[in-house]
């Protein structure tokens, strides 16, 4: 008898838009290929730019790996909108209008290919994809466990709570917050942002997992591994 392998899809959201994503979707698929996973990612849509998505650029540049056919054909970014706006927007200014549909077959597409699967939103957790479906409630449609990014820029604490809020109200599984120190910021709120963090998972309800991602011009290694273990309950 041949024992189907386990397929492990995870999404990856953030607090806001320009929180760090695209970088951390990247970062942690490279990990994965480095433990020698089958790993690609998917950009849900991408706005602000025009043919293969910038984001799943930045996912290949940083695996290392060249774009695959999932990427030219657009299985891997099945929207890509040239008005930066929120997705709804950018889809009505040509015209169009977000299917889930296409979504889930892009997802079922990759799932059917790849051992892991990273799922990286569009802005923050509730932005419209179209005039009757946010994002979150997509993701929450679809039943994946999910990253939540955060960072240290003023309004996180309360953008984090949020989104912790929001999560927790739709059932979401929680992996943890990924913490991203690009940029320059003061050390005590460094420090007293990513205390908040540890507080608001605890006070939710959520495994109190944060795991620190370093500016990148500086590092790209990170403590990835109970992220990665604590998704492997969901195959």
């Amino acid at each position: 008898m041949i024992m189907k392998k386990p397929q492990y899809t995870i999404a990856i959201g953030g607090i806001d838009t320009d929180v760090g994503k695209s970088f951390v979707t990247g970062l942690l698929a490279r990990f994965l290929v480095q433990q020698g996973r089958n790993v690609t990612t998917l950009k849900l849509v991408q706005t602000g730019c025009q043919g293969t998505a910038d984001d799943i650029l930045l996912h290949r540049k940083l695996m290392g790996q060249a774009l695959t056919d999932f990427d030219r054909d657009g299985t891997s970014c099945p929207y890509v909108f040239p008005y930066p706006a929120s997705p709804c927007l950018s889809a009505r200014m040509v015209g169009t209008v977000i299917e889930a549909a296409v979504l889930d077959q892009a997802i079922a597409t990759l799932q059917s290919h790849y051992e892991w699967l990273l799922v990286e939103g569009a802005g923050g957790l509730l932005v419209p994809l179209n005039d009757n479906l946010l994002l979150l409630d997509y993701l929450a449609a679809k039943g994946l466990p999910m990253i939540l990014v955060t960072s240290p820029r003023l309004g996180s604490i309360n953008h984090t709570r949020l989104g912790l809020e929001a999560i927790r109200s739709r059932h979401i599984p929680l992996l943890g917050l990924v913490y991203n120190l690009y940029g320059d910021h003061p050390r005590e709120i460094v420090q007293d942002t990513l205390h908040e963090c540890h507080k608001a998972l605890v006070e939710y309800g959520f495994a109190d997992t944060v795991v620190m991602v370093s500016d990148i011009k500086e590092s790209t290694a990170a403590a990835w591994q109970p992220l990665v273990t604590a998704a492997q309950q969901y195959a």
